[in-house]
């Protein structure tokens, strides 16, 4: 009887096992190195509006910041925020300081810090003013351009709580690194305050 009872419980487990048609095959995690822990990233210290920093030939400044509560386009259209939200407007100056032709950095290369809540300009156009995403892709030698990025904030937020950033070679803010030295962590950010 026992060996009946062997024989059944062998089988059901065979069954079990074959069920997909496919034979079970454990499922083994290698691991080659141990997690690397983390450290929190001190940011740079905002500098005031207007100071000039250079990148690679390129100039850039904060001119200047503002927030509206609306605004007109350039088709005579008002548009306002969604509700509990307003617009902060950024006024920046570019100018090639070198040789060769500079490209423009992509919208997404500036970035607004509101805590640690980071804001990527959108799209609008403001009504006699020049729009950054209008900007021809290139500098030349000596050449300066002044525009606008707008930005989507909370209605809560004022100037003095704000910080403009510019990531030249990233389109994210990164609070923490791996402490193993990765160089996605040595990516140049630079940041001015909104107020003076």
């Amino acid at each position: 009887m026992r060996l009946v009872s062997y024989g059944l419980f062998g089988v059901f487990v065979l069954s079990a096992c074959y069920s997909t048609g496919k034979p079970a095959v454990p499922t083994v995690i290698y691991s080659t190195s141990a997690p690397s822990a983390t450290q929190v990233r001190s940011l740079p210290t905002p500098i005031s509006p207007k100071q000039i920093i250079t990148y690679k030939d390129l100039q850039v400044s904060m001119s200047q910041a503002e927030i509206t509560s609306g605004y007109l386009t350039e088709y005579d259209s008002r548009r306002d925020p969604t509700l509990g939200g307003k617009f902060l407007w950024i006024e920046v100056q570019l100018e090639n300081s070198g040789p060769d032709e500079q490209v423009l950095p992509a919208p997404e290369h500036f970035s607004v810090l509101y805590g640690t809540s980071e804001f990527k300009p959108s799209y609008g156009h403001r009504k006699d003013y020049p729009d950054y995403t209008a900007l021809k892709p290139g500098l030349f030698q000596g050449q300066a351009v002044n525009a606008w990025l707008r930005f989507d904030l909370p209605a809560a937020a004022e100037l003095s709580e704000l910080q403009f950033a510019f990531l030249p070679e990233s389109v994210q803010i990164n609070y923490s690194f791996p402490s193993n030295g990765y160089t996605w962590a040595d990516h140049p950010m630079y940041f001015w305050r909104c107020q003076r």
